[in-house]
């Protein structure tokens, strides 16, 4: 039986990893239209995996233990190499393994575009959902209310912003500077092209206290603006990025695909007569579909790609609407997490003092 754990609820599949649902499009894509059983199972509990991230996909059979595939790579892979065979679906969209690419050439555009989106388009999709003030407050850590009960759903919010923290600092998204150490105990990020190569000059400066109330309110409203203007840098730096990004892989797709017109677009290693996928385009739509959500309160990715690449977002939404179509289709292939797969705080607690073992 083949298992994929991810973040959600009921048999919805959470925005907050682009890569849960790359891998449950990858399944439903590939192992339905074999008739291959396969469960995807909203427990969001990362616990269950080495490496504390999910998705997770778990083999289990009768002759041996059960095997384990962490990261959407190491599942693409073992989906590609395992069941091979290529086969489309109502509609139309079919997905081709890794191994089956016709050429070594392919093979390495795909392993490279997956790099590219997993260490740049993945640091965009974290400023995004946590370091945006906005989208953070009223719509991320919102969604933690439905994964986990009292008192998690506090703490497993500060838990994954720490993380995009440390993690956008690389490309420049956080202006806040650390130095060498830091009192609260978040690790220091060193210098880079983009990171702490500019400085505010009234960062340096020592906290002014206030004298009086109103100094107070006026420190405050000082403070705010501040932190304003901050974001809007960081943002305006994002977009920055996204252009770059989005450009990249826009040539890429013209450059495979000459022979389509330049305002079409087609899937990057199949001819005018086929719809093969790949697992890196599974990949990036689902980063996409993350960064575009509708729900999100600051639009200002989605305006900006809206604007700049209208058709290749158009090519981008049909796909994703045909795979988010045939994946809700059929609940019977979600279930909600039992037993010890349950991310609360009695599992929690037996799981850190080392009487279980997933």
């Amino acid at each position: 039986m083949i298992e994929l754990h991810v973040w959600g609820h009921d048999s919805t599949i959470s925005v907050i990893s682009p890569e849960c649902l790359a891998s449950s499009w990858l399944l439903n894509l590939h192992l339905k239209p074999q008739n291959i059983p396969f469960k995807i199972v909203t427990s969001s509990n990362t616990n269950l995996s080495e490496t504390d991230k999910l998705p997770l996909l778990l083999v289990s059979n009768e002759e041996c233990a059960s095997e384990r595939y962490e990261g959407f790579h190491n599942i693409s892979q073992y989906i590609s190499s395992n069941f091979d065979t290529e086969h489309s679906t109502g509609n139309d969209i079919k997905y081709v393994p890794n191994h089956n690419l016709s050429s070594s050439e392919q093979k390495l555009i795909n392993s490279s575009l997956t790099s590219f989106i997993e260490n740049k388009i993945h640091n965009i999709s974290q400023y995004n959902l946590y370091i945006n003030t906005k989208n953070y407050e009223k719509y991320t850590r919102k969604l933690f209310q439905k994964f986990f009960p009292f008192p998690m759903m506090y703490n497993q919010p500060l838990k994954f912003y720490h993380s995009a923290q440390r993690q956008v600092q690389v490309i420049g998204l956080n202006s806040n500077n650390p130095g060498f150490f830091s009192i609260s105990g978040s690790e220091a990020v060193a210098q880079t092209e983009y990171f702490n190569d500019e400085n505010d000059d009234d960062d340096a400066e020592a906290d002014p206290v206030a004298i009086s109330s109103l100094h107070e309110k006026q420190l405050l409203a000082k403070s705010k603006r501040k932190d304003l203007l901050k974001e809007s840098r960081n943002s305006l730096k994002c977009l920055n990025l996204v252009n770059e990004y989005i450009d990249y892989v826009v040539s890429l797709y013209q450059e495979l695909n000459s022979f389509n017109k330049p305002d079409e677009f087609s899937y990057l290693f199949s001819d005018k007569a086929s719809n093969a996928i790949s697992s890196s385009e599974l990949l990036f739509f689902a980063y996409i579909h993350s960064l575009c959500l509708p729900e999100l309160p600051d639009k200002f990715i989605v305006n900006y790609l809206t604007l700049k690449y209208p058709k290749f977002l158009t090519f981008i939404y049909d796909t994703t609407s045909k795979l988010n179509e045939s994946l809700y289709k059929e609940k019977s292939i979600f279930r909600e997490p039992e037993g010890i797969e349950v991310p609360n705080l009695w599992n929690e607690l037996i799981y850190s003092t080392g009487y279980v073992k997933y």
